[in-house]
């Protein structure tokens, strides 16, 4: 830290000022790491452990020592030069100095914020150019007014998400700066103002502020006679709507319900003065963002759901605990709540371009990994992310039915917002392109809106709008079917089995299984074990049966029997892997046993020998659950026929495995490596669920989403994939994997193929204890691990000889060209 301070610190003046626009912005880039380097010693005097710079700027609230004569660095010198790069002429150079000083924010001492940073845009936002600089460039002070604003809510934000820039100074520096801003007579500048303004309103925490001034700025900008600035702020509604509800959470019950007010007959007659402006840009803009504002009226913030839902603005392992990441289901219900929240963080959207060594980089300890950890680091992503978008759907629907919205937000979206949304649907302006834009915009805000609505106003526009969008008088424009098709799923679970049946599962089948578009395809079949969940079982078998016809056509498997170079099926193996992947949610107690021997055992068969390794690959994970789903205590008729019949598909399905995979017939003749690498792998993912039956039940699930399980419901999961299982399901499954498919594997520790047997070695290191004990496996796995290393330490030698050789020296010059020297 004093070798910092005393070497890099003094070096900074001069490349401040470097005529390479790349050199000032990569050094503003790198100016906030190296704040804290210089600034902060540690975390407390308890933990001797350096933090690297990562987790100190990703959690600001973590306690930390600082070096005072560092600090005093940061807050003058350092600071000083970020405030010349923010007046820089280069746009590049600004807009990195500026995320690095609202990365600086949360970092330094809570009262310098007002005394050191924040007098840094409220000077920008007065500069009219009057003492002009000889090298600015022409309208350059607009420049500087617009970087301001930008500026001013980025701290503003800062005092949103964790105080750490307190209220008085957003009410005493900063709102007085963007006052002023939203008056320029610049309309680029009040443009950029209007953007402000939603995190100038959650960062004050004063009501009266926000009623008496905020609002009536917004209002006044929203009738500009600018267009431009009139559109941005139809663009801001869905943020300033948002601020609302986090400025109710720290007031009163009182307070809330007039902040609802204000919200309904404010923001709802802005959007609808928008909605009729004069200019068609003004009224698509807000048609465009019509949804969201709609969707941003869902009580997200009631109840505990807000706090295990993804907030996208940190994915550090350390914080998944609480905020896994936003992707698929979280989006598609709330389009609106994570775009604030990102632009509000500027601290974790500051990014260096290389890591700047720390001693908690350079010597830090291995973190000490779990079980659990361990076996889910083994799972393939695609499993994980399934089980992650079904936990959310669950919990969000949870959350829905037991937080519902205020029924006069409710009244008032019916009566004046929801006819112009259902509207889009059937929208004609004359224009193709528009028309077919403002669909795609209600169909990515559709579910969002079902989720607020609820399925007692699903008769009606709602309905009708959902049967424009897909039974439209024009083409269905492709980006409307694909986005319908990934979120059918999401509004059939809001509804639930009753509309689903009568309205959603038709159209499923009728115009999505069998649209001729590969997109389409793919999302309405990656999410069909979501819809079949919600059918009660005995409806289940009707709709699987049309699931494995299409499977099975020759749109899809069937197109492995033309071998012809013009069939383009054959090369789009990309749905046979979505196919794959979907298997798991099948397998995880949503079809009975013997549908599973019926339906999804012949599409099994065919994905575990698909040319593409991928497929194949994916398709091994199902094998386990298949397995699984064999056992006696899972089929309807109970004693002796049971076991009888499962042991007799057990061992058809097993009989197979070696026959098709490992070619073991009549012949005796192997098959090919890869193949026999497969039924390693197999035997491994049979291993590997055995270890998680073996979990304690209170670490059955992922510390990351133990939270996003807490909310969800489990009334239709009794069991997911690679979860627990029962001790009859377990000693099945280790039956079968012992007695049946290790024996095969077990001989392929002398194959000629090395690849054969390191797959091998791998598959029974995940091998649970009581499998692994066993004196063939054992015996086995020792002399597969003794191999490899005896390789490694030869090559670990051969490279240390290698290194220690030196070369010979080079050859002395000739007799004539040392004469010349």
């Amino acid at each position: 830290m004093s070798a910092t301070l005393s070497t890099l610190v003094p070096l900074l003046h001069p490349l401040v000022f470097d005529p390479e626009s790349i050199i000032r912005q990569h050094l503003a880039s790198q100016l906030l790491p190296l704040s804290i380097v210089c600034m902060v010693r540690g975390m407390s005097p308890e933990k001797s452990e350096w933090p690297s710079v990562e987790e100190i700027r990703n959690n600001p609230s973590m306690p930390r020592l600082f070096v005072e004569a560092g600090y005093k660095v940061v807050t003058s010198a350092i600071v000083s030069h970020l405030h010349a790069l923010i007046m820089d002429v280069d746009m590049d150079v600004r807009r990195a100095a500026s995320e690095s000083l609202a990365g600086l924010a949360p970092q330094i001492q809570r009262q310098d914020v007002g005394t050191v940073l924040v007098p840094i845009p409220v000077a920008l936002s007065q500069e009219t150019g009057r003492e002009k600089q000889s090298h600015w460039p022409e309208g350059f002070p607009e420049e500087l007014r617009i970087t301001a604003s930008h500026l001013l809510a980025e701290l503003a934000g800062a005092a949103e998400l964790d105080g750490q820039v307190p209220p008085e100074t957003v009410e005493q520096q900063i709102w007085p700066a963007v006052r002023r801003l939203c008056k320029d007579p610049s309309f680029r500048v009040r443009r950029s103002a209007a953007q402000a303004l939603p995190r100038v309103l959650g960062g004050t925490g004063n009501l009266t502020l926000a009623q008496d001034s905020i609002l009536p700025a917004f209002e006044a900008l929203a009738r500009d006679d600018m267009y431009r600035v009139r559109k941005s702020t139809g663009e801001c509604l869905v943020d300033m709507s948002r601020s609302l509800m986090l400025l109710a959470q720290q007031s009163s019950p009182q307070d809330v319900q007039l902040l609802k007010a204000m919200r309904r007959e404010i923001l709802i007659a802005t959007a609808l003065q928008l909605l009729g402006d004069s200019n068609k840009f003004v009224r698509h803009g807000m048609m465009q963002f019509l949804g969201p504002f709609i969707a941003s009226f869902y009580p997200l913030e009631e109840g505990t759901l807000a706090h295990v839902l993804p907030t996208g603005s940190n994915t550090s392992e350390s914080s998944l605990e609480h905020n896994p990441p936003l992707e698929g289901i979280g989006a598609q219900f709330f389009p609106h709540a994570s775009s604030m929240v990102s632009r509000l963080n500027a601290s974790g959207a500051t990014v260096t371009s290389s890591p700047t060594p720390t001693p908690a980089t350079l010597d830090q300890p291995t973190p000490t990994v779990t079980e659990r950890q361990m076996l889910d680091r083994a799972l393939p992503d695609f499993i994980v992310s399934n089980r992650l978008s079904d936990l959310t759907l669950h919990a969000v629907i949870r959350h829905c039915r037991g937080n519902p919205p205020d029924d006069l937000d409710i009244a008032a979206i019916q009566e004046e917002l929801l006819q112009h949304f259902c509207a889009l649907a059937a929208i004609d302006t004359g224009d193709d392109n528009t028309d077919a834009e403002m669909r795609v915009y209600c169909a990515y805000s559709y579910p969002a809106i079902v989720l607020l609505l609820g399925p007692k106003h699903w008769k009606g526009p709602l309905r009708n709008c959902f049967f424009s969008l897909v039974n439209s008088s024009k083409e269905t424009p492709l980006p409307v079917k694909r986005c319908l098709a990934s979120s059918l799923h999401t509004v059939a679970h809001v509804l639930g089995s009753e509309l689903t049946g009568r309205d959603i599962l038709p159209v499923f089948f009728e115009h999505f299984l069998m649209d001729t578009d590969d997109s389409v395809r793919l999302n309405v079949i990656r999410n069909f074990p979501h819809l079949l969940a919600l059918l009660p079982p005995e409806l289940r078998s009707d709709f699987l049966q049309k699931w494995k016809d299409l499977i099975q056509g020759q749109d899809l498997l069937g197109a492995r029997k033309r071998r012809s170079a013009t069939n383009p099926m054959l090369l789009n193996w990309r749905q046979r892997d979505s196919v794959s992947r979907s298997l798991p949610d099948l397998l995880s107690g949503l079809v009975s046993p013997t549908h599973v021997q019926k339906h999804v055992w012949p599409v099994l068969q065919a994905l575990l020998v698909d040319s593409v390794s991928l497929v194949r690959e994916d398709a091994e994970w199902s094998v386990p659950l298949l397995l699984r789903s064999f056992c006696s205590d899972l089929v309807i008729n109970s004693g002796n026929e049971a076991k009888k019949w499962s042991a007799q598909v057990c061992q058809e399905v097993i009989s197979w495995l070696k026959e098709a995979i490992l070619g073991q017939k009549s012949t005796g003749k192997q098959g090919n490596f890869s193949h026999r690498q497969l039924y390693c792998r197999i035997c491994a993912a049979l291993g590997l669920a055995l270890r998680f039956a073996d979990l304690d039940p209170d670490d059955q699930w992922d510390y990351r989403y133990r939270g996003l399980y807490s909310q969800a419901t489990t009334k239709n999961h009794s069991y997911i994939a690679y979860q627990s299982m029962s001790s009859t399901e377990r000693k099945h499954l280790r039956r079968l994997l012992v007695y049946d498919l290790l024996p095969p594997a077990l001989e392929f520790k002398t194959d000629r193929v090395t690849n054969v047997r390191l797959s091998l070695m791998k598959g029974l290191q995940e091998m649970p204890s009581d499998v692994k004990s066993l004196a063939s496996v054992s015996e086995v796995l020792k002399e597969l691990e003794d191999e490899v290393e005896t390789w490694e330490s030869f090559n670990a030698g051969s490279v240390e000889s290698s290194q220690s050789r030196q070369p010979p020296p080079p050859p002395p010059p000739p007799r004539e060209a040392r004469a010349s020297v």
